[in-house]
């Protein structure tokens, strides 16, 4: 008989306890916490447009400065010393013969 009454009391206790959850639970909906994400969602899509601008005009400028590099020109070192030596012998020559007609 004793361990049907502890079988009882146990089972008393295991309904009081999901009494009191169902309470919990009954006094949660009832206070109606909406979870509104739509703020948060919003924020999200700007940031997304955003990026998404940023990126097309970083690509935009990549090609820009790639198109520039391709036209930049870029001339050897041997050929710019010839070319500056060049102009030094023409003014060396041009002033002697200046200098001869004088």
């Amino acid at each position: 008989m004793t361990k049907l009454e502890e079988l009882s009391e146990m089972l008393v206790s295991e309904i009081e306890q999901f009494e009191k959850t169902v309470e919990k639970l009954q006094k949660i909906q009832e206070q109606k916490i909406l979870i509104d994400s739509r703020a948060l969602e919003n924020t999200i899509w700007l940031q997304q447009e955003r990026l998404e601008k940023a990126l097309s005009s970083h690509n935009q400028e990549m090609k820009n400065l790639g198109q520039t590099l391709e036209k930049a020109k870029a001339y050897p070192v041997w050929a710019l010393t010839l070319f500056v030596a060049s102009l030094i012998l023409n003014g060396i020559l041009a002033y002697i013969i200046i200098a001869k007609v004088v």
